[in-house]
């Protein structure tokens, strides 16, 4: 007996061919649908909200700050005060009243106390001022205007309470020009300076100059006089 081997088409092989890759290409589809849905099953939607917002939102908060810290101490707080018996309590109670009503007291119409009035302080008035006079353009004192402003200062230490005397030293011109403003500081100044030689505190001569005279003057000044 004669067998004879019928060679296939190459139509027939590349089909068979075709057909196997598809069919391997199912099963590792299959494969891989299966590894899928087995991590599938631990899929949570909360968690997939939550990657798509960014993070994690639902989160416990963080602890307070000082959660774990020996403060506040309890052995710090004082003790509760202790209870007062019924009859202290009353006393208290009186106390409290009797002040209430001794604040709140309206006084009797006609009993007003009368305050006794002070009486008006003594008008202190001001002595005449020793008026100094100078040369023409000059502010040199003469010999003369320096007694009469040493007998000034003797008035004021003989005063109670002088040291809270002030004098006043002024100084004068006619001409109302800077010039003769000038010239009125310099004598003011040069009594003040014959002032402060006989003994009279500097923080107490106050000096005054003016364009509307002749010579300057020096005067004491009280506290409250008229």
């Amino acid at each position: 007996m004669v067998y004879t081997q019928v060679s296939r088409k190459p139509e027939m092989v590349q089909c068979r061919m075709e057909h196997a890759w598809r069919r391997g290409l199912g099963g590792a589809m299959a494969l891989l649908a299966v590894v899928t849905l087995a991590g599938c099953a631990t899929y949570d939607p909360l968690t997939a909200y939550h990657r798509y917002e960014g993070g994690v939102i639902g989160h416990n908060p963080p602890p307070a700050p000082g959660l774990h810290d020996s403060f506040p101490n309890l052995a710090s707080v004082p003790p509760k005060p202790p209870v007062l018996s019924p009859m202290v309590q009353r006393a208290v109670r009186q106390q409290l009243l009797a002040a209430n009503h001794h604040q709140n007291a309206m006084p009797v119409p006609g009993a007003t106390p009368v305050v006794p009035a002070k009486a008006a302080p003594q008008a202190i008035l001001t002595p005449p001022a020793v008026l100094v006079g100078f040369q023409p353009d000059r502010a040199i004192l003469s010999h003369r205007d320096r007694v009469a402003l040493q007998a000034l200062i003797a008035r004021r230490a003989a005063t109670p309470g002088a040291g809270g005397v002030a004098v006043v030293a002024m100084g004068f011109a006619s001409d109302r020009t800077p010039a003769g403003l000038k010239l009125a500081l310099l004598r003011a100044t040069a009594i003040a300076n014959a002032l402060s030689a006989a003994g009279v505190p500097v923080s107490v001569i106050r000096i005054e100059a003016l364009t509307a005279g002749r010579g300057g003057a020096a005067q004491l000044l009280y506290a409250g006089a008229t």
